[in-house]
């Protein structure tokens, strides 16, 4: 296997999971709830949150029934109280509508949602509980584009994965307006239009998330995106929002999961699309930067938007914007969890937009908008 010259040492701002709750308690807290909620003679066998992780709370574990036969679980949690909140809007409840909705309409892997827990006195906030499914993500910490399996597995595998990943967003994206009552999603208090609307919510997570501190690269893409809103005639569809191969298991090389729906809205397909091609740029050039040469063959979008037309006869249009899109709101969600971890103190100076680890990719297509 490919070693990498980094490693996760417990210091990155963006996957910072240190105020995460004890597991030992949450753990004597779960016990009671499955002898509650589960068969009786059922018991809990293990539980522990995984490796990886920063905006969710996921506790794995396993139930052995009273005849022995173990099953895997993973409990997803809200988070424990609003300081340590990724987005201003979180809610388990909506996230657990709208893969219900996704699950309903299409074929696609999405977790079946075996329980909704909304009552807070067992494990301090509201949990899901989904199987486990059997898979593989391609890894953030370190990406997958500096070492480990994917680096490893051959250039037509990893081809593959990637016409997958593209056919879960086609196949996503036939749950329209037009078709489908989906008005529960709509959110009319950040404007009349998709695109505005998913411009004014990073808007909000930015001033929600900023605590006074002010990031110019921000505010300029923010403007750039307001001022130049691209028009679309065709109805608007489901976003999956968090769009990455990161939020995909793969299983003896086939797609088992789609997992990760917090940040899912109302949009267009190009959202999708250029948010995979903007976070492999993001984690491209991280490698680059590292003397690392990484995969600069995949996810182009050029090759994606190709194979999106292939899929579905739609010609994807202004994915450049869409992508600054993607990166003004990676770039949000960075601000918060600077903050949240109080990295953006003193030590940035004058210039806290070099606290943003996405500020190259950004500042690359803010100016590749104002031209």
């Amino acid at each position: 296997m490919t070693e990498s010259p980094v490693k996760s040492n417990g210091r990155n701002n963006l996957l910072d999971t240190s105020w995460r709750p004890d597991a030992d308690e949450l753990t004597k807290r779960l016990n009671g709830w499955i002898a509650e909620r589960f068969p009786a003679g059922s018991r809990l066998v293990q539980a522990a949150f995984p490796e990886e992780g920063g905006s969710s709370l996921n506790l794995m574990f396993s139930v052995e029934d009273r005849e022995h036969r173990t099953r895997r679980y993973v409990a997803r949690m809200s988070s424990p109280n609003p300081q340590h909140q990724t987005f201003p809007d979180e809610s388990l409840e909506r996230e657990v509508r709208i893969m219900r909705v996704v699950r309903r309409h299409t074929s696609l892997p999405v977790p079946e949602i075996l329980y909704y827990e909304d009552d807070r006195s067992w494990l301090g906030t509201p949990f899901l509980v989904m199987p486990r499914i059997a898979g593989r993500p391609w890894p953030s910490d370190p990406p997958y584009n500096f070492s480990g399996w994917v680096l490893d597995a051959s250039p037509e595998d990893r081809a593959d994965m990637q016409r997958q990943l593209v056919a879960v967003l086609a196949e996503l994206h036939q749950i329209t307006v037009d078709k489908f009552d989906l008005s529960e999603f709509e959110r009319p208090h950040l404007g009349g239009d998709p695109l505005e609307c998913q411009v004014n919510y990073v808007r909000q997570l930015y001033e929600w998330g900023r605590a006074g501190v002010r990031y110019p690269l921000v505010e300029t893409a923010l403007e750039l995106l307001s001022s130049s809103l691209p028009r679309r005639s065709k109805p608007a569809c489901v976003n999956w929002g968090d769009s990455r191969a990161g939020n995909l298991l793969f299983h003896n090389g086939r797609v088992t999961a789609v997992l990760d729906w917090e940040g899912a809205a109302l949009g267009h397909p190009e959202a999708d699309i250029a948010f995979v091609c903007l976070m492999h740029r993001y984690y491209q050039q991280r490698a680059e930067a590292l003397g690392i040469r990484g995969i600069p063959d995949a996810f182009r979008p050029a090759d994606m938007a190709a194979e999106y037309a292939r899929l579905t006869g739609r010609e994807l249009d202004d994915l450049s914007w869409y992508e600054t899109l993607g990166a003004t709101r990676a770039a949000a969600i960075q601000v918060r969890v600077l903050t949240r971890s109080r990295a953006s103190g003193p030590a940035h100076g004058s210039d806290p937009d070099k606290a943003l680890s996405i500020a190259p990719v950004l500042r690359d297509l803010t100016a590749r908008m104002a031209r």
